[in-house]
């Protein structure tokens, strides 16, 4: 699903496809656009910090906390949603200074829409290049295990990316996501990264759930284990 708008550039009419639906957005799309709004909320609370260094002693840690939940104001706003803008449908700024502004408010309701918390279906598998590739099922495999550690140990590189974890995410899915027939590869893994950042942030979603829930019960396993072992000493 998607919404079709009418911009004008360079003195001519074009129209612009919107993508409103997670299915028809890709992870580096999705990346992409949550860097720039990422940027402005940075931007702003730098503004702050500035602010801070002119605020009396015992203000200061009232000044932190109001940081810390840092909203824009609607010049800051004004910007953002320019920028955002110009990068769903490629227009220049000078372009941009002629926009509709009820063209740039249906726009940013996309955007608003899928901020809503979104609801795994459970899914296990997905299709790519007319190929289906699997969640992995079994973590505690041996073969599987190390695969798991190595993927995880990527979220260390996260602040490093330009895109922060959407970058790190199709590299995890290159490790961890395989054919049936498919066996681990460590060499074929950038190549792999590149073709799964045209996956669709649907997908994406899934396996972020997915990765968590794994997560978490090896977590309650070792700790399980740790309580068993723990008993067993005490006993001897």
């Amino acid at each position: 699903m998607s919404i079709t708008i009418s911009i004008k550039e360079k003195g001519r009419e074009r129209d612009v496809v919107i993508p409103v639906e997670w299915k028809d957005i890709t992870v580096k799309y999705w990346g992409e656009l949550s860097t720039i709004i990422k940027k402005h909320y940075d931007e702003a609370i730098e503004d702050k910090k500035m602010s801070e260094e002119n605020t009396h002693e015992l203000l200061k840690k009232e000044f932190i906390e109001l940081v810390d939940d840092i909203d824009l104001n609607p010049s800051q706003i004004a910007k953002m949603n320019a920028d955002i803008f110009m990068y769903m449908t490629g227009l220049s700024k000078k372009d941009m200074s002629l926009v509709d502004v009820a063209q740039v408010e249906e726009v940013m309701s996309v955007i608003n829409s899928l901020t809503e918390e979104y609801k795994p279906l459970g899914i296990r598998s997905f299709d790519l290049n007319e190929e289906t590739y699997y969640f992995p099922s079994e973590f505690l495999r041996e073969e599987t295990y190390g695969d798991f550690i190595e993927s995880t140990q990527l979220d260390m590189y996260i602040k490093d990316m330009k895109n922060g974890k959407y970058d790190v995410l199709p590299e995890q899915m290159a490790i961890l996501c395989r054919r049936n027939d498919e066996k681990y590869d460590e060499d074929a893994i950038p190549e792999k990264a590149e073709r799964f950042k045209e996956l669709t942030m649907d997908i994406i979603w899934e396996f972020s759930f997915f990765l968590t829930r794994q997560s978490l019960n090896l977590t309650k396993l070792s700790l399980t284990y740790s309580q068993k072992a723990k008993q067993l000493q005490e006993q001897e």
